[in-house]
């Protein structure tokens, strides 16, 4: 049986004369991973907000959507909350509760159900999701992962039978961003809920997926497999195919008869099997010579930071040196203290202990730190928006 099923959907903005949607044709069938990608732009959340009433942006829209058989727009509110999920980009937009057992109920209350059923289903999806160790916590003291986390538990406690994801691992690290999407297929795998997802880490998201649509310019140009959708783009030419998961490329740019990889694991198996009938000639590619700069630019000495004095130390002793014309990255899982480093870098936050200079002198006799010295870029993009247009 279909899940969804969209017949010449066309969506236009008020005010716009170019189509978000145009003539957009597909179904979605029973407990099917629906991965939905493409170019930022190219109408994928226009696309699955439609799919919901309450989420529906506001313009012209002709075509049809048919839920679980029926138009719909024939379904309540209540029949759409309870039977179609939906996770946002953004963790800090959805959560409305100070608790995370809070949030895990709060559907469940809004949508009428009695308590000894709403225990159970907390209970249940806090054992599911592992967040027991964490159930009495505020959501203030959630990293961004447990949040996106705590947004799915909530969200599947209504026991919907499709599960929409907009981007869900954006503001993700790529550990934690990973455990979510294993989280997903396990959804989708032992619970049978459909699951439509748009992604950009394609690495992540391809072996999951049962099929591939990707848009461009609002029209679906690409609905295949996964180990299909390569051919498609790349007979196309489309730029979509440079995005695709490496193994994939490397597969569809020889000619074999070899089925394609979908992860690097598999990606050796193939290169090995290929490798027996074909000779491979590896190309060096020479680097330019780099150019050595000892002119320190950041550097923090046994910097010490909490956010409150009676919570734990979040940057314990920490200590770094950047040169100049360096790229640095730090990386680790979400609550690791990567941000809040950043903070004391940017002057945002002020270590208890220790200190942080920027070109030899300390950010806190730095008067004027963003007029050409710093730049900060947060994760949340509206963060840093200060007018409306």
């Amino acid at each position: 049986m279909e899940s969804f099923k969209i017949e010449n959907l066309s969506f236009t903005y008020p005010n716009r004369t170019d189509k978000a949607l145009d003539d957009i044709n597909f179904t979605v069938n029973q407990g099917e991973f629906v991965l939905l990608c493409g170019k930022s732009g190219c109408g994928k959340t226009t696309l699955l907000r439609l799919l919901k009433s309450t989420l529906a942006p506001h313009g012209e829209i002709s075509g049809n959507i048919y839920f679980n058989g029926k138009p719909l727009a024939d379904y309540d509110t209540k029949e759409q909350a309870s039977g179609i999920g939906f996770v946002m980009q953004n963790p800090d937009n959805q959560i409305v509760t100070d608790k995370v057992w809070h949030e895990l109920a709060f559907g469940l209350e809004s949508l009428g159900y009695k308590q000894t059923e709403i225990r159970t289903r907390v209970s249940e999806m806090a054992s599911f999701f592992g967040i027991q160790t964490w159930f009495y916590k505020k959501v203030t003291e959630l990293s961004g992962g447990q949040k996106q986390l705590l947004n799915l538990a909530s969200v599947m406690a209504m026991q919907p039978s499709v599960l929409i994801l907009d981007e869900p691992t954006s503001q993700l690290d790529p550990i934690a961003a990973g455990e979510f999407l294993k989280t997903l297929e396990k959804i989708n795998r032992e619970l049978g809920t459909t699951v439509i997802l748009t992604e950009h880490r394609l690495e992540d998201a391809f072996p999951i997926a049962d099929r591939v649509i990707v848009m461009d310019s609002g029209k679906i140009i690409a609905d295949e497999t996964p180990t299909e959708v390569g051919k498609v783009l790349k007979a196309q030419n489309h730029d979509m195919y440079k995005a695709l998961p490496t193994p994939m490329r490397v597969h569809n740019d020889v000619v074999n008869a070899l089925p394609c990889p979908l992860t690097v694991r598999e990606g050796r198996v193939w290169l090995e099997e290929y490798s027996k009938g074909n000779t491979l000639n590896p190309t060096l590619i020479p680097l330019d010579n780099l150019k050595e700069n000892n002119d320190t630019v950041i550097e923090i000495k046994d910097a010490w930071f909490r956010y409150d004095k009676d919570l734990p130390d979040v940057v314990k002793g920490f200590n770094l040196s950047v040169n100049q014309g360096e790229l640095f990255c730090l990386v680790g899982g979400n609550g690791t203290g990567k941000t809040t480093a950043l903070s004391l870098i940017s002057g945002l936050n002020t270590p208890y202990r220790g200190d942080v200079k920027i070109k030899g002198q300390s950010i806190s006799k730095i008067k004027s730190l963003y007029d050409g010295l710093l730049g900060v870029l947060p994760q949340n993009p509206q963060s840093v928006f200060v007018k409306k247009t």
